[in-house]
Formats: structure tokens, C-alpha cells, sequence
């Protein structure tokens, strides 16, 4: 008997069907934005996986899984650590509203 695949519209629509909520869901996509800005910068100066994995204190194969977009290996930490060491400025606005 074949699985039924279920086909969600939206990226918001998967995280529901896994039970995420919304803050859980807009910290997802928070990281994203961000490892996309770390690596147009990381690529911007010119430098290689291996050069930023060796300032970080890590291996390439991290930066290269955070550069893929799997989100849920990298922590907010190391995003942060990374920006810092780029000299990038980092801001994070809630994409929902708070609960009152």
C-alpha cells in the first residue's frame, strides 16, 4: 500500500501540519534570511567555506550544511558569531505580532 504524500501551498502550511507555532515557524525563517545575508557576505569578500569555518572554530562541512539551508542544524549562536566576525550588523523583527 502506497504513503500518502501530503503537498502543502505554503512553507507555513508544512510547519502546522508538523505542529510548529508561530513563533517557531517565523524563527525558521528569521535563520533563513540571515544565512542568506552570511553568505552573499561571506561571498562578497571573497572568502572561501574553509577560511570562515577556520575563524569560526569549526569545519567546512558546517558552513557548507548552514549554507544549504538546513536551518535546523545551525544555531542562532553560531549565525551570530559568523556576523560578528563578518562586521555584519544583524536586527530581528517579528514577522507576526506578539500575543497581547
Amino acid at each position: 500500500m502506497k504513503a500518502k504524500i501530503n503537498k502543502f501551498k505554503t512553507a507555513r502550511d508544512f510547519g502546522k501540519a508538523l505542529g510548529l507555532s508561530h513563533v517557531e515557524m517565523d524563527l525558521i525563517q528569521q535563520k533563513k534570511k540571515l544565512i542568506t545575508r552570511l553568505k552573499d557576505k561571506r561571498l562578497e569578500l571573497n572568502i572561501s567555506q574553509t577560511e570562515l569555518a577556520y575563524m569560526i572554530g569549526t569545519k567546512q562541512p558546517a558552513i557548507a550544511r548552514m549554507e544549504s539551508g538546513l536551518v535546523s542544524e545551525v544555531s542562532m549562536d553560531f549565525l551570530l558569531k559568523m556576523a560578528m566576525l563578518l562586521d555584519m550588523s544583524v536586527t530581528i523583527k517579528p514577522t507576526i505580532k506578539a500575543a497581547a
